[in-house]
């Protein structure tokens, strides 16, 4: 095998609890992500011995160099495995994910260079070691590696399947200002740790609650990325108003998303806004990269 396209599929945080601070600054969380049909593509292609890495993306302010995440994806898995001659791969990035909106896109390219790469050198890595090294370039990688719907804990470590998630109509809202996800977690009061939205989904998801979603589904940096763009409260409130039965924002945001429970008012919603901000509707995924 010379080359691999892959898709990358983008993630949401169905909730999302903050459940304390380690000592090193990293932040401990508790959270049901699911994967969604938003993608990127990933394009692999071996290069002769010796000749490194390379990298075009077509999106402007996503660099082409050794600070784009799937370059750094590249190199740590060069470092893992230790190859004879190294890795020497062209890698191509078509974004559709957009960029610093809590949709983990940079994630899901790192996860699906690691998935392609270890496909491509044949290097039979299983992925509990892809997802150990995807945790040294980011703390989403693991989990876009697995995908689907899980539980994911600690700093992004530790991941268990638990889906699938209620069959629903999910639209995006991506509003045109970008955050800091680093930013956001700096603002987040140590008096919002502990929450326990995802204990209450998951009793949800196993039916031992009639609780609606819409009073279970919180995101802990909510409180923060809405005062800092205050589009994220309009978004949501536009969803609700046009027939969502809960609307969120997804990790640090401010991407917010709502959940349809019928087709028509989120192709409507779809409609009405497309010219206005980015929208988009989406399918839920149980896998978070593919071959195409």
């Amino acid at each position: 095998m010379e080359q691999i396209t892959l898709q990358a599929y983008a993630k949401v945080n169905l909730t999302l609890d903050i459940q304390g601070r380690r000592k090193d600054g990293y932040h401990l969380l508790r959270s049901v992500m699911q994967s969604i049909s938003l993608a990127d593509t990933i394009t692999l292609q071996k290069k002769g011995r010796g000749q490194g890495i390379s990298l075009h993306s077509d999106h402007p302010s996503v660099p082409d160099d050794e600070h784009n995440i799937c370059w750094r994806a590249a190199q740590a898995f060069e470092q893992h495995t230790q190859l004879s001659g190294g890795v020497a791969v062209s890698i191509s990035l078509a974004k559709k994910i957009p960029v610093a909106a809590g949709l983990g896109g940079g994630s899901a390219d790192a996860a699906a260079v690691l998935y392609g790469l270890n496909k491509l050198y044949g290097t039979g890595l299983e992925l509990a070691k892809l997802q150990q090294i995807g945790l040294t370039i980011g703390a989403d990688v693991p989990f876009c590696l697995q995908g689907g719907t899980c539980l994911v804990e600690g700093i992004g470590e530790a991941i268990r399947p638990v889906g699938p998630f209620p069959s629903v109509t999910m639209v995006l809202v991506k509003p045109k200002a970008g955050v800091s996800t680093a930013q956001i977690y700096r603002g987040l009061d140590p008096a919002t740790y502990g929450g326990d939205s995802t204990d209450r989904l998951l009793e949800f998801m196993t039916n031992r609650t009639d609780t609606p979603l819409a009073s279970i589904l919180e995101n802990a940096l909510e409180s923060v990325t809405s005062v800092l763009v205050p589009e994220v409260g309009i978004w949501k409130g536009r969803l609700l108003e046009h027939g969502a039965l809960v609307s969120l924002m997804s990790g640090s945001g401010p991407t917010v998303f709502g959940l349809f429970s019928e087709e028509l008012p989120a192709q409507r919603f779809l409609e009405r806004f497309q010219h206005e901000v980015q929208v988009f509707g989406v399918t839920l995924m149980d896998r978070g990269v593919c071959s195409r």
